[in-house]
């Protein structure tokens, strides 16, 4: 009779446990499934959760085994009667571990809303700039190799630098600094910059842009625009270097023409290029040669678009004038307005998409030393007016710290100006590199600046032999007419053609 009951007593047993698990599965079953993305602080919660589910299941399994035991003394037909239901289970399952069903519901809302809370502001400037790593290239009377700019990733994760004669090379930033909120002054040791993707040579690089949502943990937003001379505008795997696609513009002969500036569209889906006579707008998900033309009358040297008017563009030229169109228009009916106020070609436009607004453009230009801010709602005048040595015909670069309270520029004498855009706007020189500082690029989400170095320099017919040291090479120079030799000595030129990382937020005293 007791292995009756015994045998009865494991079969009620096995009947629960197996209703509850065919519930189980029944909501697993019934729950759609979703595609939604959760920040940590959700996911650890969820986790909390889970865990809790679990403490209650294994509450109603131990209730199940204490009923059980209970009804061995009696009779089949009784216990049949008794079987616990799923539902009375949870009720009473829930009513004896109240305490564990709140602290971590509590624990991870306090997590979502301290994920919530805004990081303070980040401190430029207000101490010393400390250097981080370099990399160097040689230079030669035959080869001369110099940055032509520098462009930190949205993401701030590597750094691009086009290298006249090299290429293009992709840098990422240490590893060591993604968690420095503040930096030694002397503890750090220099790093020797390495190419995490070179693109060889294949022509002068006239514009690169990053694609504006690049994102290193989605590999498939990790690339680059580049145009090159006799080159369509060719986009690059920023993980391995490889060609994805191309954008081929085409002349009235239909020969391929070489872009001469490149911008993306605030969404990335568009890509504005400025070719001699026309803009030509490609599909970023349409490569080849299909694309929409624009007629202009000069040649379009560099183009800058704001978010809050996302049908115009605000385009250079090499006569000196900045023109706004809007796409919408017919081409016969030109540009909206023109500026001026620059003696040279336009180099580079930016607009400002801080505070108070995203209304402010920034000009530069070539062989003249001023930066001009605008007012595109007002703009007669010029806002502000910013003096920088510019004395070649070379790009130099200018960029905003995130927030746009600080400009940077870099100039021909090697030194690097700063302008504090939310004080009195005086000038201040920090004296970075001995040759021209053609590249300057403030990285997105930590304190740390990308400086580039180097020029092309005319070198006479009787110069001397070459002395490298260090990725800097030595050379007599000649860059007056023979007429003129016998008047002026032979002057000795230092030439530094290298790329440098600087830590310009909070440091801290050994």
């Amino acid at each position: 009779m007791e292995e009756d009951h015994d045998v009865s007593a494991s079969l009620l047993n096995n009947n629960v446990s197996f209703n509850s698990t065919m519930v189980t599965s029944s909501v697993e079953m019934s729950m759609p499934k979703l595609s939604i993305t959760l920040t940590e602080a959700e996911k650890l919660k969820l986790k909390l959760q889970a865990s809790v589910n679990t403490t209650k299941a294994m509450g109603s399994s131990l209730l199940e085994e204490t009923s059980a035991e209970v009804d061995e003394d009696e009779d089949e037909e009784d216990e049949s009667d008794r079987i616990i239901a799923i539902e009375d289970t949870l009720d009473l399952t829930t009513a004896n571990i109240p305490a564990t069903t709140d602290a971590p519901d509590e624990q991870a809302d306090a997590l979502v809303e301290a994920e919530a809370e805004p990081a303070p502001p980040i401190e430029y400037f207000q101490s010393r700039i400390i250097e981080l790593g370099r990399r160097c290239w040689t230079s030669s009377a035959d080869k001369q190799q110099y940055t032509k700019g520098c462009y930190w990733s949205p993401d701030g994760t590597c750094l691009l630098v086009p290298v006249h004669l090299d290429g293009m090379h992709v840098m990422e930033l240490p590893a060591d600094l993604y968690s420095t909120p503040t930096m030694q002054t002397t503890k750090r040791d220099l790093t020797n910059l390495q190419s995490a993707v070179h693109v060889p040579e294949g022509g002068t690089v006239y514009d690169c842009v990053w694609y504006p949502h690049m994102n290193s943990q989605q590999p498939e937003s990790c690339f680059w625009l580049a145009t090159r001379q006799h080159e369509p505008i060719h986009m690059w795997d920023a993980f391995n270097g490889t060609l994805r696609c191309s954008f081929s513009g085409y002349d009235a002969v239909d020969e391929v023409m070489a872009a001469i500036s490149l911008a993306f569209s605030g969404d990335g889906q568009r890509i504005f290029a400025g070719y001699k006579r026309c803009i030509k707008i490609f599909d970023t998900n349409r490569p080849g040669r299909i694309c929409d033309d624009y007629p202009v009358k000069f040649a379009i040297s560099c183009i800058a678009q704001t978010s809050e008017s996302p049908n115009t563009l605000t385009c250079g030229n090499w006569h000196g004038y900045i023109q706004h169109f809007d796409l919408r228009c017919s081409p016969k009916q030109g540009p909206l307005f023109t500026l001026g106020g620059h003696k040279g070609g336009i180099t580079q436009l930016r607009y400002s998409e801080g505070a108070p607004g995203e209304w402010y453009l920034f000009s530069g230009a070539r062989k003249c030393s001023k930066l001009l801010q605008w007012d595109m709602r007002n703009y007669k005048t010029p806002l502000a007016e910013f003096q920088r040595n510019v004395d070649t015909n070379q790009r130099i670069q200018f960029d905003f710290t995130p927030g746009h309270s600080w400009l940077l520029s870099g100039d021909t004498r090697g030194a690097l100006n700063i302008w504090d855009l939310g004080g009195d706007k005086e000038a201040t020189s920090l004296p970075l590199h001995t040759d021209c500082c053609n590249g300057v690029s403030l990285n997105p989400t930590l304190p740390i600046m990308a400086t580039g170095s180097g020029q092309y320099h005319f070198i006479g017919s009787d110069a001397g032999d070459d002395i490298t040291m260090d990725g800097t090479t030595t050379i007599e120079e000649t860059r007056r007419p023979p007429e003129e030799d016998k008047v002026r000595p032979d002057q000795e030129v230092l030439y530094e053609n290298a790329v440098v990382m600087w830590w310009v937020g909070p440091s801290a005293p050994n």
